[in-house]
């Protein structure tokens, strides 16, 4: 799916995009597909239990028929080899008008997977123009590798520990990620992001789905489920997951349930990891 070219600036910048994805069709049917999701579930995504931001495709077809979605994945291949499993998925929406936002991070600290092998593919279902708060990307950013990383300290924030970058990294080239429906973007889990809020009339609707090379590790203390999306895996490090026979079906949503509440413990694990060893004076600064 990508050209020696792409794959060159992939490597460099850290991100890529625009890339077409679903056609006009694909995106109308996930659209009506969300709509029906959210009033099965009696709301907005963003404003009803937050596990169901996350992984939504253990529970809904649609979202599992996304994440394999040919033009997708193929990208994906492209920088990973042909054996990958789907870690996580998460919908970032904003609704019209809103305050909610992404300060700087990277994605690599609280997901516990070594070596960094880890593309997130970010997929617009909606318009993603430059007052809709797209994804921005500090390019060649994910070359430093981890970098201090706080908690707590955003408000409105997006992401679920509300984090932000605490030391220097080069913001002299900064790209925005202008996305039509059913384009995407692939970024390295390194490379330093943000996002501002949506001062559009639309919803900015997002699924960013997290893959991994089969050969990737985690590091936590538990074994971590995760999907495999193509190829073979050989090395067993995760606990593999079927994809839903039916949507909200009594399985699914035990397996739902249950794969949230390991990525949640995960996930803190790792924030724990993470800033256990920061110089007190970096939190103190930040609440100055």
């Amino acid at each position: 799916m990508l050209s020696p070219e792409q794959i060159v600036r992939y490597r460099a910048n850290g991100c890529l995009h625009p890339l077409q994805g679903l056609s006009a069709g694909e995106v109308k049917t996930c659209r009506d597909a969300l709509a029906m999701t959210e009033k099965r579930l009696g709301g907005s995504l963003m404003a009803i239990d937050k596990k169901y931001r996350g992984n939504l495709h253990f529970l809904c077809k649609w979202v599992d028929g996304l994440a394999r979605h040919s033009r997708i994945v193929g990208a994906v291949q492209d920088l990973l080899g042909p054996d990958i499993l789907l870690y996580t998925s998460r919908f970032f929406i904003k609704e019209p008008q809103s305050e909610g936002i992404a300060a700087w991070h990277q994605d690599s600290t609280y997901f516990g997977l070594r070596p960094f092998d880890h593309v997130t593919a970010w997929v617009a279902l909606s318009d993603v123009t430059a007052q809709a708060g797209p994804v921005e990307f500090a390019l060649g950013s994910h070359i430093r590798g981890q970098l201090m990383q706080k908690s707590g300290v955003v408000k409105n924030s997006v992401n679920t520990a509300g984090q932000i970058i605490v030391e220097w990294f080069d913001q002299s080239s900064i790209e925005r990620a202008i996305l039509r429906p059913g384009q995407f973007s692939l970024h390295h889990t390194c490379v330093v992001h943000q996002s501002a809020p949506n001062r559009s009339s639309e919803r900015r609707i997002g699924l960013a789905l997290s893959y991994i090379p089969t050969r990737t590790r985690h590091i936590g203390s538990k074994k971590m489920p995760a999907c495999l999306i193509s190829g073979r895996d050989e090395f067993g490090h995760f606990d593999l997951q079927p994809p839903p026979r039916e949507d909200f079906g009594a399985v699914e949503t035990r397996r739902h349930d249950t794969t949230f509440k390991a990525y949640l413990e995960s996930f803190y694990e790792q924030l724990d990891i993470a800033e256990r060893d920061m110089p007190p004076e970096v939190a103190a600064a930040l609440m100055n």
